[in-house]
């Protein structure tokens, strides 16, 4: 016996030309017709969105068999869209910051590493030879624009410190000697750690720093 919706669906869409790319014939079990679009399954049921705009529900075991395979494969979930990454400006400009907490706020904003420097440049020799041979060229500043986040710690002779959370970052970090930089992700893991050599220079620091976060 046919059911009073598809008896009334029938009518309806006798009387209206097609509107919508998505709307298809469905055929119940005893082979009448109608045109609608599939909005969901739950369960049993079929929701079907009429050329009217009103929603119907029908049985999937009053369908025919070709529509109970097309519920299947049209009920699949959509994929959830990707959390976009953070990201560096296109004309972003990398400069040295002085606390941690700035540098891990940026390091979340950017994606980008952490180069944690503890120097002294007032005193040390090599850090003053580091200094000059890389972190003073124009080289390397190209390369930190798009692929670092930049923290210095600056030390007196000794590695003295007015800084409190200096200190704390020196032990925690277990310094004990100058320069020493480690390069660590947004979360403070640490991926690796240096200090001066000779023949280091930025297109060398850069491997370097290519190589480390790989290991991330």
């Amino acid at each position: 016996m046919k059911t009073r919706i598809f008896q009334l669906v029938c009518l309806a869409t006798a009387l209206m030309s097609p509107l919508h790319a998505e709307f298809r014939n469905w055929t119940n079990s005893e082979g009448v017709k109608i045109d609608a679009e599939f909005v969901k399954s739950e369960g049993d049921n079929v929701t079907l969105r009429l050329r009217s705009g009103k929603l119907a529900t029908v049985s999937q075991a009053k369908l025919s068999e070709a529509d109970r395979e097309f519920v299947k494969t049209s009920n699949v979930p959509a994929p959830v869209a990707a959390t976009p990454q953070p990201a560096p400006e296109a004309n972003r400009k990398a400069k040295w910051l002085d606390k941690m907490d700035k540098a891990q706020e940026q390091a979340k904003q950017t994606g980008l590493p952490i180069l944690v420097l503890f120097t002294g440049t007032s005193w040390c020799p090599y850090c003053i030879k580091l200094e000059k041979s890389v972190f003073s060229q124009k080289e390397f500043q190209s390369f930190a624009d798009q692929n670092l986040v930049l923290l210095k710690l600056e030390f007196g002779p000794g590695g003295a410190s007015k800084s409190k959370k200096d200190q704390t970052l020196q032990k925690e970090y277990g310094v004990k000697g100058f320069p020493t930089y480690f390069l660590i992700d947004g979360t403070g893991k640490h991926l690796d750690q240096g200090g001066f050599h000779d023949g280091i220079n930025p297109q060398v620091f850069a491997g370097w720093v290519k190589a480390a976060h790989k290991k991330s």
